[in-house]
């Protein structure tokens, strides 16, 4: 390799990743002693006279990336505060990268991540074990919200399948029969699981969904949900009752409900998901299912810092609690 040999090199050499030999030249005391005596052995053998700059003092702090398919999303405010949260306590500079991350960009995003020299990264695309491990030679991976439980990389996220179960089973305990699913893209875990429990509660009861009662959006926008619901309450026959998978859908629901006349929760019960502020805002306010974002921002950060200072250890994923929170979109008796 010479005096042009660079960290990835090194690092392909020695079968690590290149943020653990950037660690190695720039916070020596974050890298266990067997694993920095065989990086040190190996930059001499192969002559690597690392540059030295302010940026690349001792005390400067790492990098971790927090990947977020749609930061426009307000779902994802709460996990990225969590997240940083824990960043800042553990004195690590803190990057949001915004990209749906399909299987294509993945080779150009481990690029990208290795050239910023990414201590970490907190993932919030489902992706396929391919290119999860792609991601890991480069540094250290945790799922967030979204992810593949298939896969050996950890998570924190919620169960979508038993919290949707819960809603909807809600919904039926209120004498509701007529339910329809206001779901968002079928590509992502969350939307897919909400729609498998969705399903299995209504078969389990006896009771078939007509298809057009089964809406499946392109993306958690307002206007085209409202478009969308309008069209179901438009037909001949409308459901008594709705299951949105976020509380946008929800509050794009109450407003088609007002556009036809028809009264939120005496026609139609709406339960939403998320209990993001929005839910508190709408007229009447939203049954929702509550789930802890920051906490999933904030535990899965803890998580990659396990990882960073300990690479070798196994790392358990978390699943967290959901609560389905009752307010006046399912009560009959105003202001409950």
């Amino acid at each position: 390799m010479g005096k042009n040999a660079t960290i990835t090199q090194i690092a392909d050499y020695l079968g690590l990743s290149p943020a653990t030999v950037s660690r190695a030249l720039n916070h020596r005391s974050m890298v266990g002693k067997d694993t920095l005596a065989r990086i040190d052995a190996a930059m001499e053998l192969f002559g690597y006279q690392p540059s030295k700059s302010p940026s690349s003092e001792e005390n400067s702090p790492s990098l971790i990336v927090l990947n977020v398919p749609n930061i426009g999303n307000i779902f994802y405010q709460d996990i990225i505060k969590g997240a940083r949260s824990s960043a800042d306590a553990h004195n690590y500079r803190f990057l949001i990268s915004e990209s749906p991350l399909g299987h294509s960009a993945v080779q150009e995003y481990c690029q990208m991540l290795s050239g910023i020299g990414a201590s970490g990264l907190i993932l919030l695309n489902c992706l396929p074990e391919e290119d999860l491990q792609k991601i890991r030679k480069i540094c250290p991976v945790v799922q967030c919200s979204e992810y593949n439980k298939e896969s050996e990389i950890p998570y924190v996220g919620i169960d979508n399948y038993s919290a949707a179960k819960t809603a909807v089973e809600y919904l039926l305990s209120c004498g509701r029969n007529k339910i329809s699913l206001v779901n968002g893209p079928r590509n992502f875990n969350y939307a897919a699981e909400r729609f498998r429990g969705f399903m299995d509660t209504m078969s389990q009861a006896g009771l078939s969904v007509p298809k057009n009662w089964i809406v499946q959006l392109p993306e958690v926008d307002f206007q085209i949900a409202y478009a969308a619901v309008c069209k179901i309450l438009n037909s001949e026959v409308c459901p008594n009752a709705f299951f949105a998978v976020s509380d946008i859908f929800a509050a794009a629901i109450i407003r088609s409900a007002y556009r036809y006349g028809l009264r939120v929760p005496d026609d139609i019960m709406v339960v939403g998901f998320d209990n993001i502020p929005i839910s508190m805002m709408t007229c009447p306010s939203i049954t929702t299912v509550s789930q802890p974002t920051f906490s999933q921002g904030y535990a899965a950060c803890e998580l990659l810092m396990d990882l960073i200072e300990n690479p070798q250890i196994h790392v358990q994923s978390l699943i967290l609690e959901t609560e389905l929170i009752v307010r006046e979109s399912t009560s009959i008796k105003r202001g409950v």
